[in-house]
């Protein structure tokens, strides 16, 4: 029974950790950290399709760092930076993705990246995104319920034993 508690204690925080990527992964910023599933190979084999990227913003980006930055079209798009160029308006960055052959067709302002990749999660963001669908998300509702239902039916099965032990000891003494 103790191995049962273990893996539902375990199972319970997994999904928890699913759940606070789910609901943090890009569109809000805890502690200055955004998160953002990754949806492409363009970054392979440094970052795998599928995968999570923490990131954080900086105030110095180098030749060589990974940044995730809107595009024109509004996505989110996590590339390498190839080349620095400063204008009087100020730092603009070539990126290019590392599968890519050529460097991204626009020059990336400063106040346009979101931060620096400090951390990759392989795989993760396949979860995350499947959780954000429907199934996804009943999923992630259905299975802690049974499995906090499935919990208390066995506690409240015990106790009910115990008493019921208890009222046999009793009527035993009393003969």
């Amino acid at each position: 029974m103790k191995y049962l508690t273990l893996i539902l204690k375990i199972s319970l925080y997994i999904l928890l950790v699913l759940t606070v990527f789910m609901l943090f992964s890009s569109k809000t910023s805890l502690f200055g950290m955004r998160s953002f599933v990754v949806v492409s190979g363009s970054m392979e084999p440094a970052i795998r399709l599928g995968s999570i990227v923490l990131t954080e913003s900086e105030t110095n980006y180098k030749t060589g760092d990974i940044v995730s930055f809107n595009n024109n079209a509004g996505q989110t798009v996590t590339h390498r930076i190839m080349e620095i160029k400063t204008s009087p308006g100020g730092q603009s960055f070539i990126l290019k993705g590392d599968a890519n052959n050529t460097a991204d067709g626009e020059e990336v302002k400063k106040r346009e990246v979101i931060g620096e990749v400090f951390l990759t999660i392989p795989y993760l963001g396949r979860v995350v995104a499947f959780l954000r669908t429907l199934p996804g998300f009943l999923f992630l509702i259905i299975i802690p319920s049974v499995i906090f239902i499935g919990w208390e039916i066995i506690n409240i099965k015990r106790e009910m034993e115990k008493e019921i032990e208890k009222k046999i000891r009793r009527k035993m003494a009393d003969l």
